[in-house]
């Protein structure tokens, strides 16, 4: 694999891009901030225990929050937002409802016409997206700022994993809070949830307005199991957007090879039911509920006395599911909504650095750039290096096109040396990319040359984890009764 120049300009086309810089602790200096004692120990343990969690943010009536906020005249009012039009004698159905909608029985993904039907004085709005976009920018910008791995869920909740926060704070709580209050600065009331896995902390977030709570919750590690086994299997209908619990490789290959063998014993759950959008469908989960009724279970406590291979008999991978969700193992994971361009990180020097320090700070780097793109489950296919030389400076000519549209000629000062190279597969090691930068700087080294700043950039960003919802459950079979003749 040779290497490939980077066009050198004053200004790098690279340095246009977002990176990680770091300030007064640089990486090639950072031997001295490694933890030289026991107590430092423990409070860099402290701090990863606490940014290994998932922050569900929830806001209910959203829509109807900011129609409230144009027309304040609504406030209090049953009206409801429906597609189209909004009118209810045209087909259409209710995107959001007021609360005061909601105590009359209409609920959102109701028919328009049956929503009517239901409470004649409500008043029917149109949608106005235009209207709404600025806030759900803003409300998208305010979740990154806390983090750089989120997962959005329509339509303005999300996930966000605080593996990827690298804001200080004491604990998930007071992080929480802060971001409770930059939402309610917004007019928007957020539910938060904080737990280690998806499901449970959409659980959280149902219930943290519950006994004087002020719209946060925090399930510490080790209590999840204690939680969920308080609450209804009712409140399985309002989750948006659950996690699944994963299943092992054996059992992904026996679902590849089909259940027709084992169909008799299935259970009523026998044919997989999803709905367009990939994600689990609400009547499937309505069907557990009801399904479950019919045996007097209607707790989570209750499903935590059964056996999983019961569970699995009549539910099907819903039924296991369901199960490891009440004893608190929820494994489900944060899916970034869509992979990054690229990942920098770049090293300021305080003074000028030689060839052995440069590489040290590369390493760290590349052990930096490594354990980010882990975290985010991603993988890159290309790595840049760019470097600040102290002695070098050369001067380069370039076409560029002036006013009228003829080519003209700028010279301009070359400050940085570098180039890019293509691995053979995209990688998330350490170790590789490491390899191939070292490659790179012993390439476009020249002896005696001291440098002022080094960076690192991994491109071709591609995701290795596709979002996983609740395995569906099984449809149930009409039976006909036989009557004696």
């Amino acid at each position: 694999m040779q290497p490939s120049n980077l066009p050198a300009t004053s200004q790098h086309p690279l340095q246009e891009m977002t990176n990680t810089t770091y300030g007064s602790q640089d990486l090639a200096h950072s031997d001295n901030n490694l933890p030289d004692s026991m107590e430092e120990a423990a409070r860099a343990a402290e701090r990863a225990r606490l940014r290994h969690g998932i922050m569900h943010v929830r806001i209910d009536h959203f829509y109807c929050t900011l129609e409230e906020m144009f027309d304040p005249s609504l406030r209090g009012q049953s009206f409801v937002i429906g597609t189209g039009t909004g009118r209810p004698n045209e087909p259409g159905r209710v995107i959001d409802a007021s609360p005061a909608a909601i105590q009359a029985g209409i609920t959102p993904g109701m028919p328009l016409r049956r929503a009517h039907r239901l409470a004649l004085r409500t008043r029917f709005l149109p949608a106005g997206y235009d209207r709404y976009q600025p806030f759900l920018q803003k409300l998208k910008e305010c979740y990154r700022f806390y983090s750089r791995i989120i997962e959005s869920i329509p339509i303005s909740d999300a996930f966000i994993d605080l593996r990827g926060c690298e804001l200080a704070f004491q604990s998930p709580v007071d992080l929480a809070d802060r971001l409770r209050v930059e939402i309610s600065e917004m007019g928007l009331t957020a539910l938060i949830g904080i737990a280690n896995g998806k499901a449970i902390a959409e659980l959280a977030a149902l219930m943290s307005r519950k006994d004087g709570r002020n719209g946060i919750l925090y399930i510490p590690s080790g209590r999840e199991a204690s939680f969920v086994q308080t609450l209804p299997l009712s409140l399985l209908l309002k989750l948006r957007a659950a996690g699944t619990w994963l299943p092992r490789v054996a059992e992904q290959g026996q679902r590849q090879e089909g259940y027709n063998s084992q169909s008799e014993h299935q259970g009523p759950f026998s044919q997989d039911v999803e709905s367009k959008n990939g994600q689990i469908d609400p009547m499937a989960i309505a069907e557990l509920i009801t399904h479950l009724n019919d045996f007097g279970i209607s707790t989570f406590a209750q499903v935590a006395s059964l056996k999983e291979e019961g569970l699995v008999r009549r539910l099907g991978h819903l039924g296991r599911w369901l199960y490891h969700i009440t004893n608190g193992e929820d494994n489900s994971l944060v899916v970034p909504d869509a992979p990054p361009l690229s990942q920098n990180a770049r090293v300021h020097f305080h003074h000028q650095a030689d060839a052995d320090e440069a590489c040290s700070a590369l390493r760290k780097l590349a052990d930096y750039l490594g354990e980010r793109l882990r975290e985010q489950r991603l993988k890159g296919l290309s790595i840049a290096l760019i470097l600040w030389p102290n002695s070098i400076r050369r001067e380069t000519r370039k076409l560029v096109m002036d006013e009228e549209g003829k080519e003209m000629a700028v010279t301009t000062a070359e400050e940085t040396i570098g180039g890019q190279m293509l691995l053979s597969r995209h990688t998330d090691e350490a170790d590789v990319i490491a390899h191939h930068c070292l490659m790179l700087f012993a390439h476009y080294h020249r002896p005696g040359v001291r440098y002022l700043q080094v960076q690192l950039r991994i491109g071709d960003i591609i995701t290795t984890m596709q979002a996983y919802y609740p395995p569906p459950a099984r449809s149930r079979r009409l039976t006909r009764k036989l009557s004696a003749r």
